[in-house]
């Protein structure tokens, strides 16, 4: 499937549950930057995410804090190797991490104690470890 095609189902809604795993959100966020700037791509983002976790009756399990610092990680490798933007290939296969160490990529920016604050899940929260790449969502 193409990755318009794709984000048309999430974003409607259609696409299955059970094929919305972590390479999936990945995709989606990589999809929405290859079409929008980053601050644009992240907002739009988040807002899917968001909707389709409320559609498929799982509201419970979107994390705003932990989406963003995804999202600001991302961008911020695809700004600083633009030719990723046009292959998702590609970029999976330079950033192997995110795919398989989120939990340790995540851990360098927040402790476990602040990603379980409630606010942490409804809106973003600042790392109380060292700083996200936040430059690409500023512009």
């Amino acid at each position: 499937m193409d990755f318009q095609a794709f984000l048309r189902e999430l974003e409607s809604h259609a696409l299955p549950a059970a094929e919305f795993n972590h390479r999936a959100h990945l995709q989606a966020a990589w999809a929405y930057r290859s079409r929008y700037p980053a601050r644009e791509a992240a907002a739009r983002c988040a807002h899917t995410l968001s909707r389709y976790a409320m559609a498929h009756g799982a509201a419970e399990k979107y994390h705003h804090t932990l989406t963003m610092a995804l999202l600001a990680i991302m961008y911020s490798r695809l700004d600083a190797t633009p030719a990723q933007q046009a292959s998702w290939d590609d970029f999976v296969a330079a950033n192997p991490d995110l795919l398989c160490g989120t939990q340790a990529l995540i851990a360098q920016h927040y402790s476990e104690q602040k990603l379980q604050e409630h606010d942490a899940r409804r809106g973003f929260v600042a790392p109380d470890r060292a700083p996200l790449p936040m430059s690409c969502l500023l512009h």
